[in-house]
């Protein structure tokens, strides 16, 4: 049940699109049917002789049904009323009321007054048949077809509300089906289940993040989810020595870059010094995001045109150094042969480095980097579909990279109270 309740609250437009759909052709069509009109008779029919049972009266009845709705009978009745026989006839319906000598004839004509006419004139047909040629019963009119008010025929507000719960069962499971045709990650424990790695970050889907990355870390819930995310790897910290944390994603636009500059910005306010490198050398967003400038920057220390001290920036917290680059056509050949040497460098000056890589699965570049890494985090944002997560993972086990965990990022989670 919860994850019916969550498909539905995904696709709620696309159900709600696809029932609106079918309604609205639903109701042209139902609008564009002519209208029609019952009229009804009512021919009641008693035994001629006291000794005739009820028995005989059920027997002999459905006769009459057979001669009102006899063609024969049909084209006398059309003839004198100037009506159409075909149109007469799949009008026509002459039924029995269950154990009484009631005998029913309805007719559904454009007109009232044709179909009461209609009605009438079989309802006398049959009164009249039974008088000279039947030796048993005896029919009268008894209730008279008189016009209607208001067609009986189409009935549009039940076919539009049939059309509307269709649509809404039609909708479900189209969305249904989409959601298991095309899986995507909707929470951290998605993200769990289809990695298979410990989500040890969950960053939450928050304006500031997206406006003003450098002030994020003020805002609370932002604040503490980073703080989290630090804690969570302390212990890792405490198990092996982790002096490189690579940052990656499995596609482009799922926020790795912000992620991995609060991380950093997160580590540097515990008093470590640490360095953010943005190596994504094809498109350094982390340079665009957060505005750096200089005169060298990454792409110039592999060339060697200049060396790490010289090339880093301080960042806009204290601890906190940033080491930028700009596009480099060569980045991929660059990373493979001079970036150990920077790491190399980079460790003798600083307690942490941090690495925003491109993404895993847009190059081969992250992949060099996730190998000389200590450790690797994989942001993936909620929406992102299965796909690229698996392949993703089983780039990463191909590589045996050090994998640190999951970091869910753009999560929609509930609000918790604070005690």
């Amino acid at each position: 049940m919860p994850d019916v309740l969550d498909t539905l609250r995904r696709r709620w437009k696309l159900i709600t699109l696809i029932a609106l759909g079918i309604f609205a052709g639903a109701t042209i069509y139902a609008e564009t049917l002519p209208p029609k009109y019952d009229g009804q008779a009512v021919v009641a029919f008693a035994p001629k002789k006291a000794e005739i049972g009820s028995d005989v009266v059920r027997v002999v009845l459905p006769k009459y049904v057979s001669y009102v709705t006899n063609p024969t009978t049909v084209d006398r009745v059309a003839r004198s009323l100037d009506l159409d026989p075909d149109e007469l006839e799949s009008g026509l319906e002459a039924t029995i009321a269950t154990d009484t000598g009631n005998l029913t004839i309805t007719t559904r004509l454009s007109s009232p007054e044709a179909a009461a006419d209609a009605a009438n004139a079989f309802a006398n047909e049959a009164a009249d048949f039974s008088r000279p040629a039947d030796e048993l019963l005896q029919g009268e009119v008894v209730a008279p077809a008189v016009a209607a008010d208001d067609p009986s025929f189409p009935p549009r507000r039940l076919l539009e509300a049939a059309a509307l719960l269709v649509g809404i069962v039609i909708g479900i499971s189209v969305a249904f089906i989409l959601e298991r045709g095309r899986p995507r990650i909707r929470s951290w424990r998605d993200i769990s289940a289809l990695s298979g790695y410990q989500v040890v970050g969950r960053i939450p889907s928050v304006r500031t993040l997206r406006t003003k990355p450098k002030q994020a870390m003020a805002d609370p819930v932002v604040g503490s989810a980073f703080r989290t995310l630090r804690t969570n790897l302390e212990n890792q910290w405490q198990d092996r020595t982790l002096h490189v944390i690579a940052v990656t994603s499995p596609a482009q636009g799922e926020g790795k870059t912000t992620v991995a500059a609060l991380f950093a910005e997160s580590l540097a306010r515990l008093g470590a010094k640490t360095l953010l490198i943005d190596a994504d050398l094809r498109r350094p967003g982390l340079s665009r995001t957060f505005m750096t400038d200089g005169e060298y920057g990454l792409s110039d220390v592999l060339r060697e045109k200049a060396d790490v001290g010289e090339s880093i920036q301080s960042g806009w917290t204290e601890g906190l150094w940033i080491l930028p680059t700009k596009p480099d056509a060569d980045a991929g050949d660059l990373l493979a042969r001079r970036f150990s040497d920077v790491l190399r460098d980079a460790r003798h000056i600083f307690e942490i480095i941090v690495v925003d890589t491109p993404p895993l699965l847009a190059t081969d570049d992250s992949r060099t980097i996730a190998t000389l890494a200590d450790g690797v985090l994989l942001v993936i944002a909620a929406g992102t579909s299965a796909g690229p997560v698996n392949e993703s993972v089983l780039a990463l086990e191909g590589l045996k990279a050090p994998v640190l965990g999951a970091i869910g990022n753009r999560l929609r989670e509930g609000k918790q109270s604070y005690y």
